[in-house]
């Protein structure tokens, strides 16, 4: 429940999911603000954040956290388990240089802003069936 330098946040699944970057988690809040849970540390491999910068949330539920660093989106569902990664640093289609945002539509369209690019790309959440 305490936060060293929040930069983002999304609401899903009636909770508030906070980007808590220099504590390198992601706090989880009820509508009334009393912490529920928290998952993420301090890494530089898949799975773990080092300078997280954006969240969205898509109609399942699981959570997008942009890490300016990885310069990759990494996707987790909403109790903190790595489900699918994209991205690289570059200037290519799929690739960013210091992502810093990112946004989720009600059609469940992805628009990540890839900072030093001077563009925002657009993806297409697709539902992986078991």
């Amino acid at each position: 429940g305490e936060f060293n330098f929040p930069t983002a946040l999304t609401l899903a699944n009636g909770r508030l999911h906070v980007v808590d970057a220099m504590n390198f988690r992601v706090q989880t809040l009820s509508p009334d603000g009393q912490f529920l849970s928290s998952f993420g540390r301090q890494g530089n491999t898949t799975g773990t954040l080092s300078r997280p910068k954006g969240i969205a949330a898509d109609s399942d539920g699981n959570l997008y956290i942009v890490d300016a660093l990885f310069e990759t989106v990494q996707i987790f569902s909403p109790s903190g388990q790595l489900l699918y990664y994209f991205g690289a640093g570059g200037i290519q289609p799929g690739q960013f240089q210091l992502p810093s945002g990112i946004s989720i539509d009600n059609r469940n369209v992805i628009y990540i802003a890839d900072s030093l690019n001077r563009r925002v790309q657009v993806f297409h959440y697709r539902r992986l069936d078991p």
